[in-house]
């Protein structure tokens, strides 16, 4: 790149220029023929004062200025130094019209130049960073990086990671470079002429692939092994004994007897099968080192055949286990054990499908930076999971084109080379696998989980709820009348091209009697889903609600004896809508199946239309399981589930959403007792008391299938490591409105984090809560002094969780799996603000269905689920914060309730013996933590 290069920063006193914005300093680094040749740093008058959380950004304030010219003065210069150079940014969507409108304003030209954008380019040719903010990129570097938010700073750093990009880039494959110059068009202002000048520079060349690479059809792939290698001694014994535990964990990790006390009772149960009894019911408290306790004993165990199967709720723990206690089992054991996340196939990448909809498949510029981000990650990915892009979100419809759905490849363009097929195999030969809970419920009869295998269920007080969600879709008929509606249009819009195609393409894909065919199908659809809708309508809603309320939303719960009951007319309809919406779903992919295979010979108009077919599809096909699910209850006799109906509008049949959540989950949870040798059901906090009646409840276990119920001691000494503040200004929640609420809790995390310097992390019951507190934070102050780390805000929840523990003065917001599982030690959190006692919401559908149910089975419902719920997601919630005898920490209650109210001495008793409870004014408080913790 022999161009000459200008890459700047600028610090303003406002981001949006029309708000008084004003430079305060301009930073520029000069690159010529690929080398850094000056940097340049000028503190500008912005005649504005600066607002104080621009000094706390940049630490530029008025009378750091005050004697530097104005932009006016500074203007010909700056201009001059520009006119004749690449503009280069991080973000240059607002670094340059930022400058542009200063030299407006001063009576000056714009500038006329072509500008590169870092950020962008960053995106592409690092496709699996999770942060593409300056700061990050350079840690990720490994780029120094002395003085962020420094103008002179920031440029000089921006101009290094440039270097770092072109380099990057200059060792693309000749063919990727191809396709990212072409698909570069849509990038920001003229960042692909990095692409095209490179690409150019090298397309003469005959480049040979280093030998990982290989090229099939244009596109660039990593290679991959499709098998795994592990390398285990097979005549190793169990380290019994504590003498031989301490040699193995000797400098590497600390000696724990309740860890200890776990390996050694596991290793005795899986060692001592009993046929009948296979349930293992474990409460290790945080801290006592349970997942390399069952690890290790269980590694003595395993074989082809017999596998350790781990269950979990959530990707960040899935992810824990494959990052960080593999290695360390591997370490302690030396041995090489290899464990695979098992996902779905809608994770992976089915590459025939993006090779399509690479020239097929436009959509907006985003898609187009999403197809270059593909390209550049296939030459690095050998799992092709999607999830390794870190996106915030993969809502945009050529996710739905790409993804796997499961089936075979034969006789494709990439069948040999298919991601899905290759996982599969590893998830064959893995001795350890790992997955979450509901998909393990939803394939407990694959092979894949080998005979007579150990399964590991961790965290276990979520997996009756999470084999009840699995049997609990949600029907929702006025989106499922769209989908249809929509693909409808489709094939009518585009009917002229379809005819051509039909009659003209040598491959007849379909004829025009195929389109006749789908007519009736959706005309037969429209009927039943008419039909259907009034009949729940006429004999479950219409006289259950009274003129007064058919102006408002309506919402029933019911239970099988009242929805379905003798209603023969059901059943038909819901049987034969399945039918006719099986006969679409099913044409729809011959198709594509078809066109695939004779691609060479079909027009791009027509590829678009296949694509945008096969979105809808994906879209009802999700449904038609849903409706499924629902006929086979249905026709269950002795199934116990409720169902929710609820109707935007009384007056709409079509607005209904019918909802059903299982409460049996008797057959659930023989299927998994039949499918494992043994069961260990561990986890923090699964009892109540120190009793495991809500656990076996729950679970709906008999006590003929439990072989031991084992607590273990808490070795953190929590009483002693942290306290538990309640400021005495709270008021009673349940007194204030929403707003009030979510100001009250604003305002007292304000307070705790000024002049406080402690990792703090925020645990709301909902998202809603969080999404709202996260809005008036972000109003204040904190946000100048602290990093706001927000779930479902700020990024993914693996980006956050690393973003907090790398972080010095950050605050995250975090609801549902922050709660557990996630692990913080030492200084990476201190402060645990928990925003009120976590009961259940009554109006969620499956609390309100259980709980319905277990009225009717004459269960005290607030004594034996909402208490106990609540108290096991708080014991959760506190484990977050002592994760070793090392660690201290402090909580903090925004709900006076345990203090009030009856109950609240049974979630104090729950507690760790002796916790100090403090219920005092927030200066006290602050001034009580403040020497706790130092």
């Amino acid at each position: 790149m022999k161009n000459s290069y200008a890459v700047v920063d600028l610090e303003t006193t406002n981001a949006n220029w029309h708000d008084n914005g004003r430079i305060i300093q301009f930073g520029c680094a000069l690159i010529e023929n690929g080398q850094i040749t000056k940097i340049f740093n000028q503190k500008v008058n912005p005649e504005v004062p600066i607002p104080s959380r621009i000094t706390a950004l940049t630490g530029l304030s008025d009378s750091d200025v005050k004697d530097s010219p104005n932009f006016k003065a500074i203007a010909p210069k700056i201009f001059k130094l520009l006119k004749n150079r690449v503009f280069i940014a991080h973000n240059v969507n607002f670094d340059l019209p930022f400058l542009n409108r200063e030299f407006s304003r001063v009576g000056m030209n714009q500038l006329n130049v072509k500008a590169i954008d870092t950020v962008e380019l960053s995106q592409i040719i690092f496709p699996t960073v999770s942060s593409y903010k300056l700061q990050d990129l350079t840690s990720y570097l490994s780029i120094e990086h002395d003085n962020p938010h420094s103008a002179d700073s920031d440029a000089l750093v921006t101009a290094k990671l440039f270097q770092v990009l072109v380099s990057r880039i200059s060792e693309l494959p000749t063919m990727t470079l191809k396709s990212l110059a072409n698909l570069g068009t849509e990038t920001i202002r003229e960042t692909n002429i990095v692409f095209k000048k490179i690409y150019e520079e090298r397309k003469n060349n005959n480049q040979l692939l280093p030998d990982y690479l290989f090229e099939k059809n244009g596109l660039v792939l990593r290679k991959k092994d499709f098998h795994v290698s592990e390398q285990i001694d097979q005549n190793r014994n169990y380290p019994s004994s504590e003498k031989t535990k301490r040699e193995m964990l000797r400098g590497i990790l600390d000696y724990r007897q309740n860890q200890s006390d776990l390996m050694d009772d596991i290793f005795k149960n899986a060692n001592n099968r009993k046929k009948d009894q296979k349930w293992n019911l474990i409460e290790a408290p945080t801290g006592s080192g349970k997942t390399l306790g069952y690890l290790l004993p269980l590694s003595y165990m395993v074989n082809s055949q017999q596998k350790l199967v781990i269950s979990t709720t959530t990707k960040v723990l899935q992810q824990q286990i494959v990052d960080q206690a593999i290695p360390l089992l591997n370490q302690v054991t030396n041995n090489n054990y290899h464990a695979e996340v098992v996902k779905s196939s809608y994770n992976f990448i089915d590459i025939d499908r993006f090779y399509e909809a690479l020239d097929n498949y436009l959509g907006h510029r985003h898609t187009a930076l999403l197809k270059m981000k593909i390209i550049v990650w296939l030459t690095m990915t050998t799992t092709g999971d999607l999830n390794e892009l870190h996106l915030t979100n993969y809502n945009n419809p050529l996710f739905t084109i790409i993804r796997h759905r499961g089936e075979t490849k034969e006789k494709t363009i990439f069948s040999d080379d298919d991601f899905w097929t290759y996982q599969q195999n590893r998830y064959h030969e893995s001795l350890i696998l790992v997955t979450n809970q509901s998909y393990l419920a939803r394939h407990l009869d694959s092979t894949m989980w080998g005979d007579n295998s150990y399964l590991v269920i961790d965290e276990a007080n979520h997996f009756a709820d999470s084999l009840r969600e699995v049997a609990s879709p949600t029907i929702d008929f006025f989106k499922l009348n769209e989908f249809v509606r929509k693909l409808s249009d489709i094939l009518y819009q585009n009917r002229v091209t379809l005819r051509y195609a039909f009659t003209e393409v040598t491959t007849q894909l379909w004829n025009y009697q195929d389109l006749q065919d789908m007519e009736s199908h959706f005309q037969a659809i429209k009927e039943l889903m008419e039909r259907l809708e009034y009949n729940i309508f006429e004999n479950y809603i219409q006289d259950q609600v009274g003129l007064k309320e058919r102006n408002q939303m309506v919402s029933l719960i019911m239970d099988k004896k009242q929805f379905g009951a003798n209603n023969d007319e059901l059943t038909d309809l819901l049987s034969d809508l399945i039918v006719e919406l099986s006969m679409v779903v099913n044409r729809i992919d011959v198709l594509f199946d078809q066109y695939n295979f004779q691609k060479n010979f079909i027009s791009i108009e027509l590829s678009k239309i296949i694509s945008n077919l096969i979105i809808e599809n994906s879209k009802i096909r999700t449904v038609l399981s849903g409706l499924d699910e629902l006929l086979q209850l249905l026709k269950t006799a002795d199934a116990d589930f409720g169902v929710q109906l609820d109707m935007r509008d009384y007056y709409e049949p079509n607005s209904m959403k019918l909802s059903w959540r299982q409460y049996d989950i008797k057959r659930l949870i023989k299927e998994t007792t039949d499918s494992f040798s043994q069961i260990f059901a561990i986890g923090a906090a699964i009892t109540v008391q120190k009793d495991f009646s809500h656990f076996i409840m729950d679970m709906q276990l008999d006590q003929e299938q439990i072989n031991q119920m084992l607590i273990l001691p808490d070795s953190n000494e929590m009483a002693k490591n942290s306290k538990i503040y309640i400021p005495s200004d709270v008021p009673d929640i349940t007194s204030l409105s929403n707003e009030e609420y979510y100001s009250m809790v604003t305002d007292h995390i304000v307070q705790i984090l000024d002049d406080m310097d402690y990792q703090t992390m925020i645990l709301f019951n909902s998202l809603a809560t969080l999404n709202a507190v996260y809005s008036k934070l972000m109003e204040t102050d904190v946000k100048e002094k602290w990093e706001i780390l927000a779930q479902g805000i700020t990024g993914t929840n693996e980006k956050i969780k690393k973003r907090f523990a790398i972080g010095n003065r950050s605050v995250l917001l975090g609801a549902n799996s922050f709660w557990e599982g996630v692990d913080f030690p030492k200084k990476m959190l201190e402060i645990l603000i928990v925003t009120r006692i976590p009961f259940e919401s009554p109006e969620m559908i499956d609390v309100k269905v259980r709980q319905e149910i277990m009225n009717k089975h004459g269960i005290n419902v607030f004594r034996a689920d909402t208490l106990p719920r609540a108290i096991l997601q708080l014991r959760q919630g506190l484990g977050r914060l002592v994760r070793t005898s090392g660690d201290r920490g402090v909580i903090m209650l925004l709900d006076n309730r345990i203090l009030t109210k009856n109950y609240g001495k049974d979630i104090l008793n729950s507690l760790p013996d002796g916790l100090p409870v403090i219920n005092e004014d927030m200066p006290y408080i602050k001034k009580d933590i403040n020497q706790f913790l130092n």
